[in-house]
């Protein structure tokens, strides 16, 4: 095997490390293996129907049906939030957040940095060196979206923005020093994630047999 061969050998172990555990390894609920709470599951179908509504786009370059990725009570009131798998598959998975009004879910609702209002796509996954997350955090009753840069086997540009629930307006607002505080918490475990990969041992390559 040639250096480049190695080379690339290795970049592709350490890419199938990331993209198999992007979403575990920093929690995508941000309670590890929280279970799907029972009303989210039951309702499904209802789910789904919003994805179609809400988001058209993503809805008709799906490939599968949008699905529960994971639930937490964002809020506080006893109510769980659900992180909703869109369906887009691939590289990098699409995801929004819906809540329940009632017993009904709909989408919920984003004040940006801009200060605009509205439902939200977040991405997941590994695609061409570029990693991104969402967690559900129920101890801030916040939405955390983080991304980064891999170069090499160092992170780059590791950033991110949280977005607590704001009982009075019944949606989510960007807010500047919670996502400072949980970038700080966020980018060493990326940093970390990448050299665990770095320093696991590349599988052996199958040996050569010499045809008789």
């Amino acid at each position: 095997m040639t250096i480049g061969e190695t080379e690339m050998t290795r970049e592709t172990f350490l890419a199938g490390i990331w993209m198999l555990g992007s979403m575990n390894a920093f929690g995508a609920t941000g309670v590890a293996d929280a279970p799907v709470a029972t009303d989210w599951q039951t309702k499904l179908q209802a789910v789904q129907s919003v994805v179609r509504h809400v988001f058209p786009r993503e809805a008709a370059n799906a490939h599968y049906a949008p699905s529960i990725a994971a639930t937490a009570d964002l809020s506080g009131t006893g109510k769980s939030e659900a992180l909703v798998n869109l369906g887009s598959g691939g590289y990098t998975d699409d995801l929004t957040v819906m809540r329940l009004e009632g017993d009904m879910p709909v989408a919920a609702r984003f004040q940006r940095k801009d200060e605009k209002v509205t439902p939200m796509v977040f991405q997941s996954g590994l695609s061409d060196g570029k990693g991104t997350s969402v967690e559900l955090m129920p101890k801030d009753h916040a939405v955390f979206s983080g991304r980064w840069t891999v170069i090499g086997i160092k992170v780059k540009d590791c950033k991110g923005e949280a977005y607590q629930w704001d009982a009075s307006a019944k949606n989510f607002r960007f807010d500047k020093k919670l996502s400072k505080s949980m970038t700080r918490d966020f980018c060493p475990k990326v940093v970390a994630k990448l050299a665990a990969a770095v320093m696991a041992p590349a599988a052996p390559a199958a040996p050569v047999v010499a045809a008789p």
